[in-house]
């Protein structure tokens, strides 16, 4: 697939958490998910973890959504069904602890969460080869593999909707809405 060139708004998003992403990637609940070391209890308590950020995160997308009908389809591209089967899977329970999180009121806002949740996915396939290449197969895996094959194709299609709601006079929102959320979910692994 060809490089697609940046957008101002996917631009500033991506510099705004670039430093708390690659916290968050480095962090030591989700870092083991690409290690050799990688145990199932590891395995299990990173998509707890990841639980616990998607419940919060995908009931306020919902929430705004329902006030703004035929803004944007999400409800094709919930994580959260899969997160629930692999945890299932597992024999794991989602944790008691969700992230801290209030549904977006405004675009940028939107624009923000949606980010962080479509951003996840990309990552999501990284992980996925991570674990395959690691012969990791027998772990249930429908989380990390997201779209499948159309996952680059739906990262284009949110960055196409993000230009599109989000002027450049509400970049800056999107950015601090952004990085908040980033902060969040760290102290929310933290935890």
């Amino acid at each position: 697939m060809a490089t697609v060139p940046l957008s101002e708004l996917h631009a500033r998003l991506r510099l705004a958490t670039k430093a708390l992403h690659h916290l968050l990637d480095h962090h030591p609940v989700v870092a083991p998910l690409v290690r050799d070391d990688l145990t199932l209890e590891h395995y299990g308590d990173a998509l707890a973890a990841l639980h616990g950020i998607y419940a919060p995160l995908e009931a306020g997308i919902d929430d705004f959504l329902k006030t703004t009908p035929g803004l944007f389809d999400y409800h094709p591209r919930r994580k959260l069904p899969a997160l629930q089967d692999d945890l299932a899977r597992l024999g794991r329970r989602p944790g008691s602890r969700q992230l801290d999180y209030s549904a977006p009121t405004t675009i940028p806002e939107l624009v923000s969460v949606l980010y962080t949740v479509e951003g996840t996915t990309l990552g999501g396939q990284h992980i996925l080869r991570c674990l395959r290449q690691r012969a990791f197969d027998n772990l249930p895996m429908r989380f990390f593999n997201g779209y499948g094959e159309q996952t680059a194709a739906r990262w284009s299609e949110f960055l196409a909707f993000a230009d599109r709601v989000c002027p450049p006079a509400d970049h800056r929102l999107a950015e601090e809405a952004a990085v908040a959320l980033f902060q969040g979910v760290k102290t929310y692994l933290d935890g």
